[in-house]
């Protein structure tokens, strides 16, 4: 299996880099709910499923009261976890309202990386192995995966 993507056109003209060029945009054929991950889990160790599902229920409700104590929160193997605002600026400080000027209130996710020591760069051992194609034409893809706010990655390119 590899990780799919289809190429789109940048129509917005008003991003002048990267008007009228093509970018890869990832593509995600099937979603994977809580009880598919832990029947999975299940399926590689000894614990059920019910308490695979009761773990990953309660790891969710931690990270969201450490994420919401302006903790980062690091995931062995998998990566870090932020707290994440975006705001308008403010001439002075006096200026600035909390609740006038915080416009968006998420979480960042940074993948784990590895120092490769021989050639002094990083890698990301969760995507290296990563087999990366064009999704074929003919290919019935299922409407847009809602992600429910959350902010991650992006296309790529300039958008």
């Amino acid at each position: 299996m590899a990780v799919l993507y289809r190429l789109y056109q940048n129509n917005n003209k008003k991003n002048t880099k990267a008007y009228g060029k093509w970018y890869a945009k990832c593509i995600h054929t099937n979603l994977y709910g809580t009880d598919e991950l832990a029947l999975e889990v299940q399926r590689n160790c000894s614990m059920k499923k019910s308490d695979v599902k009761a773990v990953i229920e309660e790891l969710c409700e931690v990270m969201a009261r450490e994420l919401g104590n302006s903790h980062a929160i690091r995931l062995e193997g998998l990566g870090t976890f932020y707290p994440n605002l975006k705001s308008t600026g403010t001439v002075t400080v006096r200026e600035f309202n909390a609740s006038k000027n915080i416009t968006k209130v998420g979480i960042r996710f940074a993948p784990m990386r590895k120092k490769d020591s021989g050639t002094n760069s990083y890698t990301k051992p969760m995507t290296a192995s990563w087999h990366i194609q064009e999704a074929p034409k003919n290919t019935v893809m299922p409407e847009p995966i809602d992600d429910e706010g959350g902010e991650g990655g992006g296309e790529g390119g300039e958008p």
